[in-house]
């Protein structure tokens, strides 16, 4: 029996958060994936806010919080700064839960390249539209200077340009086990 754990992913957009928590999911048992995403599609008509993005992190930590509470471990996919981490941290000692937090990276353009292709295929088009192309240019150009702006030395980072998907999970399994 694994000891609970609490696993914390995150990188800028197109860095391979959500393909790298989705597999954990599906490879740890007795594990809960909470991701940021998900959470903010529960607000009808979100819009990314000073207002709705703490409220949004707030009930992510409820929710690492009760399933912890639980003995349930926890994969979380969420952007945030060293205090964000900090705070999971904390919430894993309450429950003495071991803790692991990763940082996925990639080129700005693979990145992009990425960004541009699942936009496509959740599209089913052969070509994104202009209009979508600059939409996403805007979401993605603003978490552009992650890394530089976001420093964390709880964080391993595990380069996604290295490592497939699998590879990325494999080391981070290897990790808990």
């Amino acid at each position: 029996m694994i000891k609970p754990f609490l696993i914390f992913v995150d990188g800028p957009m197109g860095s391979g958060k959500t393909t790298t928590t989705k597999l954990l999911n599906t490879e740890l048992p007795n594990t809960a994936r909470i991701a940021f995403p998900d959470i903010k599609r529960l607000i009808p008509n979100y819009k990314e806010n000073e207002k709705t993005i703490p409220v949004i992190k707030d009930v992510m930590a409820v929710m690492i919080d009760k399933y912890l509470e639980h003995g349930v471990s926890v994969v979380v996919e969420q952007i945030t700064k060293q205090e964000g981490i900090e705070k999971l941290k904390q919430i894993a000692d309450k429950y003495e839960a071991n803790f692991f937090a990763y940082r996925m990276s990639a080129s700005k353009e693979e990145r992009w390249k990425r960004v541009k292709e699942r936009t496509r295929q959740m599209m089913e088009v052969e070509q994104l539209p202009e209009s979508k192309v600059e939409e996403l240019r805007g979401y993605f150009e603003i978490n552009n200077n992650f890394y530089e702006e976001n420093p964390s030395d709880l964080s391993v980072e595990i380069s996604t340009s290295v490592h497939r998907p699998e590879e990325v999970t494999e080391i981070i399994k290897n990790k808990i086990q």
